[in-house]
Parts: structure tokens; C-alpha cells; sequence
């Protein structure tokens, strides 16, 4: 009588395919490797020692197989971002540096959202939100050119803009926009690589709509923000308001004047300082109630919540 069959069980199969792949996954250990750690974590063939006590009160996942007597967990996160990870945890000089790579920050703020490492994920945050604040007098101490948290790099704008999206920071959103307003030609095409070959990628088609309808309404207040350089308006220093109007009005209107200091107009404008004092003071006094409006209203000109209906990290 014939020997009948047998049928393959579909999930042992399964578990025999999984096997054999794991079995011809080639292993390499990263540079974190505690010789006392007690647990060990894997990523696509990464594998890093730490201290299951250091980690318990973040995940307390254990694995079933092990390496050199500690559990494997198995995760399913790019080694670079678990390395990042791990080297922020581990190592408080690593990102209390002056300025940081966006890897770093950018591993900070999801691997922290994703594992709930709240300080870690909100010290990311609290880089990017020192560069774009929510208020206008922390604004006032930033620069539209310039990195202070973290290290430049080309497309490192649109690389924000995209994690705040990503991991819902809309507070940053409004200010990242209005920067991104100062250079309409990376902003259409990204920005131009280092060696001149081509240009980084740019914002989404979402994105770009909104900072460009967002520019549209910005120079529709710019008359109520700079209204009082008009020569016609007022009986005084009009010679000096027609210097001032024409220089301003040369070309294009530049778009940051709209929230910049009154300071820092007076430096760029110096025939302002031909200007009586009254009208200096009255001048001054106009600007800074339209930059405040503007300011009050820079997430409505993007199409974003009022400020005060912002929460980072909400979902």
C-alpha cells in the first residue's frame, strides 16, 4: 500500500522560509557594544549590546533568541536611526553640541515619538522651534540666514519642513514657510548643490501652494505694514519719504522686511534717520503695530491653525 503524502503545514513553511533567510542574514556587530551589556538589539542585520535596565522603562520587549547569553529583540528601524538612538541615550555630549546634524535631530524627534522617549523626542523639538519659534520676540533673535542649532546642510529647510509634517510640529510651520519665502527660486526648484551639478529635492505640491498663496496675502498687507513711508501720507519729510519709498520699492519688495526689526530697517534704510523726530516716532510706531499683525496672522496666510490652536505632537 502507497505511502500517502504528506501535506505541508502552510505556517511551518513559513517559519522554514523565515529560518533560512534569518541563517543567510549576515550579521555585523555596530561600534555600541557594551562587553556588560545584557540585551541585544537587531536591525537588518545590525545588531547593538546595551543594558536592558538603561532601556526598561522605554520598552520592555524581550526576545526569544539570544547572542552571547543576552536576548535579541528583533525592531524594524534603519540602523543609522537606531545608532543615532542609541548615541543621544547614551552620550549627552553628543547632542549638547553647539549645532548638530539634522540625522540627529530628525532620529531624535521620531525614534523618541515612536519608542515615547519624551525628553529626547522633545529636545529635537526644542531645536527646531529655536530656529522657527512661535512668538514674535524669540523670532526677533533669529536669523532668516543663518543655523544656530543645527548644521547646515543643502535642502536643510525643506528637510524640516518635511519632519514637522511627518511628525506633526506644526508650531515651526509658520516661520519655516515665511523663510522659505526669502528664496522663491529654491523654493520652486530646491536648492543648488555645493558642486553645481543639480539641486536637492524641494517641498511636496501641498507645501509649495501654501507658501505661495501664503506670499500672495503677505504683500497684500504690506501696504498697511508700510503705509506710513508713503510720501503722500502726511505733510511731513515727504523729500525723505520718496527716498526711502523708492528704495524699498526698488525691484521687488523684499518680504522678510515685513517682520523684521525696526532697528534693522533703520540700518538697511539709512535716509530714515533723515526723518524728524516725530515722524520718526510715529513711523516706528505704525511699523511695529503692522509687523505684530502680521506676525498674529502668519499661520492664517498659510492656511495653518491660529497660533493658539497649535499643539505639537498631537497625533
Amino acid at each position: 500500500m502507497p505511502k500517502r503524502r504528506r501535506v505541508a503545514d502552510p505556517e511551518v513553511e513559513e517559519e522554514r522560509g523565515d529560518l533560512q533567510m534569518d541563517a543567510s542574514l549576515t550579521i555585523t556587530r555596530s561600534d555600541i557594544w557594551f562587553r556588560d551589556g545584557n540585551i541585544v538589539l537587531q536591525t537588518e542585520g545590525t545588531q547593538f549590546k546595551v543594558h536592558q535596565g538603561f532601556l526598561e522603562k522605554h520598552s520592555s520587549v524581550k526576545g526569544d533568541s539570544t547572542v552571547e547569553g543576552c536576548h535579541v529583540v528583533q525592531i524594524y528601524d534603519a540602523p543609522e536611526d537606531i545608532e543615532l538612538l542609541l548615541l543621544a541615550l547614551y552620550d549627552q555630549r553628543y547632542r549638547k553640541q553647539g549645532r548638530v546634524p539634522f540625522k540627529t535631530v530628525s532620529a531624535m524627534i521620531r525614534m523618541g515619538k515612536k519608542y515615547d522617549i519624551r525628553h529626547l523626542r522633545d529636545e529635537g523639538a526644542q531645536r527646531l522651534a529655536s530656529q522657527f519659534p512661535s512668538t514674535l520676540e524669540a523670532f526677533e533673535k533669529t536669523s532668516l540666514e543663518t543655523w544656530t542649532s543645527i548644521v547646515p546642510e543643502v535642502g536643510l529647510l525643506f528637510k524640516i519642513i518635511a519632519l514637522a509634517h511627518q511628525c506633526h510640529i506644526p508650531t515651526i510651520l509658520p516661520a519655516a514657510y515665511f523663510r522659505a519665502l526669502t528664496n522663491i527660486d529654491a523654493l520652486l526648484f530646491g536648492d543648488l548643490l555645493s558642486d553645481g551639478t543639480g539641486r536637492s529635492e524641494t517641498v511636496s505640491d501641498g507645501v509649495l501652494r501654501s507658501c505661495i498663496s501664503g506670499n500672495d496675502k503677505i504683500m497684500k498687507d504690506w501696504e498697511n505694514t508700510f503705509q506710513w513711508i508713503d510720501p503722500e501720507d502726511g505733510f511731513c519729510c515727504t523729500g525723505e519719504k520718496r527716498e526711502v519709498s523708492e528704495s524699498m520699492w526698488d525691484g521687488k519688495p523684499r518680504i522678510y522686511r515685513s517682520l523684521c526689526t525696526w532697528a534693522s530697517l533703520m540700518k538697511e534704510f539709512g535716509d530714515l534717520n533723515w526723518l524728524c523726530d516725530r515722524c520718526i516716532a510715529l513711523s516706528e510706531e505704525r511699523f511695529e503695530t503692522g509687523r505684530k499683525a502680521t506676525w498674529e496672522k502668519l499661520p492664517s496666510y498659510f492656511g495653518l491653525p491660529d497660533w493658539k490652536d497649535m499643539e505639537d505632537f498631537a497625533l
